[in-house]
C-alpha cells in the first residue's frame, strides 16, 4: 500500500511537504503542489487514516489534550509553539490529529470514543482525576507539563536555563537578586527555583527567602503583584529573575509604575523567549526555549510507543540565554 513516504519519495520532496499539501497549508509553492497532487491522484493515495486503519488496525488518529487549570491558554507562544511543531511532526509520520475534549464523557471515554491511537497531554492537572484515568489506561500518552508515573516526558532543562540567567546577572556584578517563581504544583514552578538557587550557591551567595515569591498563576497580573511586593522590601533587589516573559510584562510594569527603569536600577530576566520579548522596551533579556525541539521530540516519542518501542521517561530539551537591554551591569 502506498503511503506518504512514497508519495514524498516520488515527487522528490520531505514527507512534512507532502503532509502540508494534504492538510491544506499556503507556505508550499503552487508548482510542488500540483506535482505532488498529480502524483496523489496518479497512485490512488487516500490522505486520510482510512485506508491504513483497515489494514493496520490502527487509527492513525492522534488526540490532543489541555486542561485549562493554568489559565495559560493554547494562544501562549510557548504552548502553540510547541503544539505547532508536534501537529506537524505527526502529520509528517502519516497521522491525523483530533481535540480531545473532558466535557460530558471525560478524556478516557472520548479517546475511546474516537478510537485514537495515542494522545499529546499538553497541559496537565493532576488533581483532575479524568487526566489521571487517562494516564492510567492503556491509551498510549506523552506530555510537557507534570511528571506522571512512566508516562513519557519532554520539557526544556530548566535547572540549567535558571542557572544560565542567574550567572550572567552574577558577572554583570548583581549579587542581591531576587525570583518571582511559577506555581510550585509546576515541574516548571520547581525546577526553575531549583536552578536560581543553585546559581547562587555557585556563586557562594546565601539564600535569602525574602527575595523569592511564588506566583499564583503564569500571567503579567501575577507578575505586577508580586513586584510591588519586592519592590517594598527594607532593601529592594537590583535584580530580578522571572520564571516566564508574561509574568515579566507585569514585572517590568510595577518598575515603571515607581518611577524606576528597568536595566538601570533594576535588571530583568525572564523565560520563554515569546515574540513580544524582542519588542518591548527595553527589550527583555530571557532564556529561550527551544519549541520546535519539544514539540518534534514529543511526537517522535509517541509515534515509538504506539510501536511498541522503548523510549524514555523523561527528555531534557537545552536552552539558551538570550541577552538584550533589561539586564545591565550594576551601578
Amino acid at each position: 500500500m502506498v503511503d506518504i513516504r512514497d508519495i514524498a519519495r516520488l515527487a522528490g520532496v520531505s514527507t512534512a511537504t507532502v503532509s502540508k499539501v494534504l492538510n491544506n497549508y499556503t507556505e508550499v509553492s503552487d508548482a510542488t503542489k500540483a506535482r505532488i497532487l498529480k502524483i496523489v491522484e496518479e497512485v490512488g493515495y487516500i490522505p486520510n487514516s482510512s485506508a491504513r486503519a483497515l489494514s493496520t488496525k490502527r487509527t492513525w488518529l492522534i488526540g490532543i489534550v489541555y486542561s485549562e487549570h493554568l489559565h495559560i491558554g493554547l494562544e501562549h507562544n510557548y504552548f502553540s509553539g510547541v503544539l505547532e511543531a508536534f501537529k506537524s511532526e505527526v502529520e509528517s509520520l502519516g497521522y491525523d490529529v483530533v481535540f480531545i475534549s473532558g466535557k460530558d464523557i471525560g478524556y478516557l471515554k472520548r479517546c475511546q470514543v474516537r478510537n485514537v491511537d495515542g494522545v499529546f497531554v499538553v497541559t496537565a492537572d493532576m488533581m483532575d482525576t479524568g487526566l489521571t484515568e487517562l494516564f492510567d489506561s492503556k491509551i498510549k500518552c506523552v506530555t510537557t507539563d507534570v511528571p506522571y508515573k512512566s508516562i513519557p516526558l519532554v520539557y526544556s532543562d530548566n535547572r540549567q536555563g535558571s542557572i544560565l540567567a542567574i550567572d550572567h546577572l552574577i558577572q554583570l556584578g548583581h549579587r542581591r537578586i531576587a525570583h518571582i517563581a511559577g506555581p510550585l504544583t509546576t515541574i516548571a514552578g520547581q525546577e526553575r527555583l531549583d536552578g536560581y538557587r543553585q546559581g547562587l550557591v555557585n556563586a557562594g551567595i546565601e539564600f535569602d527567602a525574602s527575595l523569592v515569591i511564588e506566583a499564583a498563576e503564569y500571567d503579567s497580573n501575577s507578575g505586577y503583584e508580586c513586584m510591588k511586593k519586592l519592590l517594598k522590601l527594607p532593601q529592594r533587589p537590583t535584580a530580578v529573575y522571572v520564571m516566564c516573559d508574561l509574568t515579566a510584562l507585569g514585572v517590568i510594569h510595577a518598575i515603571n509604575e515607581c518611577g524606576l527603569k528597568v536595566g538601570e536600577d533594576i535588571s530583568v530576566v525572564g523565560f520563554d523567549d515569546i515574540e513580544l520579548a524582542s519588542h518591548i522596551h527595553p527589550a527583555l533579556t530571557t532564556v529561550k526555549q527551544d519549541r520546535k525541539a519539544i514539540g518534534k521530540a514529543l511526537a517522535q516519542i509517541l509515534n515509538k510507543s504506539i510501536n511498541h518501542e522503548k523510549v524514555d521517561v523523561r527528555t531534557l530539551i537545552d536552552t539558551e540565554l538570550v541577552v538584550r537591554e533589561s539586564t545591565t551591569p550594576l551601578k
